[in-house]
């Protein structure tokens, strides 16, 4: 009985790849969020977040999917402190004028990981430079065949550095972490 579900659900899985179709996330903005964080000197620390992200699952013709992730640099903020604010978007960091998204392209990944786990490797898009990294996926509740009504978790650390955010050496440290949780419903 196992061995025929798993059939049927691969073969949804298959006949959505056929078609190409891309699903959208429909993401819960109260129960989702898009953070980063920044070590200062002395200890002290700088959390940040987009008040919005996208997402986009994309089946491929082998049966396995990628995921699609943009984050609105123009609109990232570390609230309470207006200040910081700007410089985040500014050209200093994110130069979100320029650069207005910052996306993340995940490889190819069999949906089976979403409930074990795991390193999801892909692209990153920051500042117009793409480089490849390696995020935590964290176990979630996530069934196939297309996602949906769960939650999915994914951190990672990159440093500014390799995407061309120089400036206020000594003043912020070098890793940026990033910290998504994705909370959605039915497909679109």
């Amino acid at each position: 009985m196992r061995s025929r579900l798993l059939g049927v659900i691969g073969g949804l899985v298959a006949l959505l790849a056929m078609l190409g179709q891309a699903r959208e996330i429909v993401i819960d903005g109260t129960h989702s969020y898009a953070r980063f964080h920044l070590d200062l000197p002395m200890g002290r620390e700088l959390d940040g977040r987009f008040p919005r992200m996208q997402a986009e699952w994309l089946p491929q013709a082998d049966g396995r999917w990628r995921v699609s992730v943009w984050l609105p640099a123009d609109a990232a903020e570390i609230r309470g402190r207006p200040r910081y604010t700007r410089i985040m978007r500014s050209d200093m960091f994110f130069d979100s004028q320029r650069h207005p998204h910052i996306q993340f392209l995940s490889d190819p990944f069999e949906v089976g990981m979403l409930a074990r786990g795991g390193a999801l490797s892909g692209v990153l898009t920051m500042r117009g430079v793409a480089q490849r990294e390696s995020l935590r996926l964290a176990p979630s509740t996530c069934r196939p065949p297309v996602p949906r009504d769960c939650v999915i978790e994914v951190n990672g650390e990159v440093s500014r550095r390799n995407y061309g955010i120089t400036p206020l050496k000594g003043v912020l440290g070098d890793i940026v972490e990033f910290r998504l949780r994705i909370a959605h419903g039915a497909e679109s």
